[in-house]
């Protein structure tokens, strides 16, 4: 079985994968110390038979990336195994079909049962997703039936409620979208097509394929050669880029005067 490690913390992964050394049902083990890396790793690299998961980590949670993982690949996604020093998420672990839940420091003993559970559900065939992950999946690229006036985000284990009319701009970054308000940014696990199709449509432009941006924060539009432009926000110390086949829109929905410069 290949193995892959996904903690923050590098001396937990090396103990980790130091112990996995050990047993044989495991070919191969790779690491990777963030959401987005262990994304990255699990849907470019070589194929992973089971994921030891931390379940506190910055960004998105362990439980927030196996529910994500679970929404984009389905039946295909690998053998999940919980590693993490509480057992207050044991409840949510279990709801995302987890072969086993780990306590740190984990035991070479208790470690080897979880592999062989593991394997048994290898041989059995992998679950279908949880009735709660095949709704979200199901559901989610579908609009809203009236737009979004207000999103949560994790923050340091809770969940900050954050208006619609607080967003000024959103940026798009390895599938995880990062809203920014004028207090800070927040990143989530919405794609920016969810936003897309959610946020107020007269309020919201599309002007990148990875930024949307509040209209009444646009403060100038500033040319960059080849059709290009950059959009300055408030103050005009922020700004996101315009792509040239987003220009006639935002010019149908901010009409230019006849002076501006065109490319």
């Amino acid at each position: 079985m290949r193995a892959l490690v996904i903690d923050d913390e590098l001396p937990a992964r090396e103990e980790l994968l130091w112990l996995l050394e050990q047993c044989p049902q495991i070919s191969a083990a790779d690491q990777a110390e963030s959401a987005k890396a262990a994304l990255e790793r699990l849907e470019s690299g070589p194929p992973v038979d089971v994921v030891f998961l931390d379940i506190d980590m910055p960004g998105l949670n362990g439980v927030r990336l196996a529910q994500l993982w679970r929404d984009r690949l389905g039946d295909e996604a690998p053998i999940l195994i919980f590693v993490t020093a509480y057992d207050a998420h044991a409840v949510d672990a279990f709801a995302l079909d987890a072969a086993d839940y780990l306590l740190k420091p984990v035991r070479l003993s208790r470690l080897q049962h979880a592999i062989e559970r593991a394997e048994r559900r290898q041989h059995q065939g992998v679950a279908a997703p949880t009735s709660e992950a095949s709704e979200a999946h199901e559901t989610a690229p579908a609009p809203a039936t009236s737009p979004l006036t207000r999103i949560s985000v994790e923050e340091h284990g809770s969940y900050r409620v954050i208006p619609v009319d607080d967003i000024v701009w959103i940026e798009a970054d390895e599938g995880f979208a990062t809203v920014h308000t004028e207090k800070g940014g927040y990143l989530t696990d919405f794609s920016l097509k969810f936003l897309e199709e959610n946020l107020p449509a007269d309020h919201f432009f599309r002007s990148h394929r990875s930024f949307i941006v509040r209209l009444s924060a646009i403060s100038v539009i500033a040319p960059t050669g080849a059709g290009t432009y950059r959009l300055l926000l408030g103050d005009e110390s922020t700004g996101v880029p315009l792509a040239r086949s987003r220009a006639p829109e935002l010019k149908a929905r901010i009409p230019w005067s006849a002076h501006a410069i065109e490319e």
